[in-house]
């Protein structure tokens, strides 16, 4: 059955007569006739008759109308609802990360500005282990998986690392030539507790032989420490974004990368800011670790 055959016919009863729809539907008494025929011949019933008046319907086209009124009227409100503008999405979401992935939202965040304005976001940064323990949590970025359950990870994002450093250091140095020999190099490296979150690869053989000159659990502070020349950094390459005072040594196809779990709360999973702001989150993270 053809949609269009039951507007026209509609258009017919709703009128009274052929002439009357054809103003109505903007087309010809023609066009209007031949779609209510199609029908009728679709149906095998008559729906109209011949009246001096116009058209009149048939006992069979009075049960037919009144068991198509409703969904016409159904269809209408959908299509309504369809082309209707949704109201713009407001509100606070509240996110937590990893120090190094905040800073790399942070710029992207004119973006999400300008897509919702009314959305404001709350980004909290610090340990790993903090991060969902934090006060309403609605969408936290993790490298390592969380064993509570009240988040379900909607995606995942990987984040290339790379061994960085210093034009001064360098010079003095020169640059280690493989992943598991760094010797007589000196190494920024992670705060003990942290020391287990880096890719797979320097975890087995990253290092080897290098003296540690500085450690913090701060990615900030790692990579000042590699800007003034203390020593070679394992860093983010997205966190690094093409720092001019830094030479990448060793990239993410020699030392690899983690995966960042973009985990959002159950009660939260269609809420529709917060779901704004993950796809936001997505977007950009992608298109940094891309870069």
């Amino acid at each position: 059955m053809d949609w269009q055959d039951l507007r026209y016919f509609l258009a017919v009863a709703e009128s009274g007569s052929l002439a009357g729809a054809a103003r109505r539907m903007q087309v010809s008494k023609a066009t209007i006739w031949r779609h209510v025929r199609s029908l009728q011949e679709f149906l095998g019933i008559s729906l109209l008759e011949n009246h001096p008046g116009g058209q009149q319907l048939t006992p069979a086209g009075e049960r037919f109308l009144v068991g198509i009124t409703g969904i016409n009227r159904t269809i209408e409100m959908a299509c309504q609802s369809a082309l209707a503008k949704p109201a713009p999405l407001s509100g606070e979401v509240r996110v937590t990360a990893p120090e190094l992935i905040g800073s790399v939202v942070i710029r992207g965040l004119r973006e999400l500005n300008e897509r919702h304005p009314g959305i404001a976001l709350e980004l909290v940064t610090g340990s790993p282990a903090a991060s969902l323990a934090a006060r309403d949590t609605d969408i936290s970025l993790r490298f390592d998986a969380p064993s509570n359950s009240g988040f379900t990870c909607a995606a995942t994002v990987p984040v290339p690392f790379g061994i960085f450093a210093a034009p001064v250091y360098l010079k003095r140095y020169g640059a280690p030539m493989r992943l598991d020999d760094f010797s007589g190099h000196r190494l920024i490296s992670f705060e003990h507790s942290l020391a287990q979150l880096a890719p797979k690869a320097w975890l087995q053989r990253g290092g080897k032989n290098a003296e540690v000159a500085f450690r913090s659990n701060s990615p900030h502070l790692r990579l000042a420490a590699a800007r003034a020349g203390v020593g070679l950094a394992l860093l983010a390459e997205s966190f690094v974004a093409e720092d001019p005072g830094l030479h990448r040594v060793l990239g993410s196809d020699v030392v690899g990368g983690l995966d960042l779990l973009v985990l959002i709360s159950n009660k939260l999973t269609r809420e529709p800011r917060v779901v704004a702001v993950q796809e936001f989150l997505c977007d950009a993270l992608s298109n940094r670790a891309a870069h």
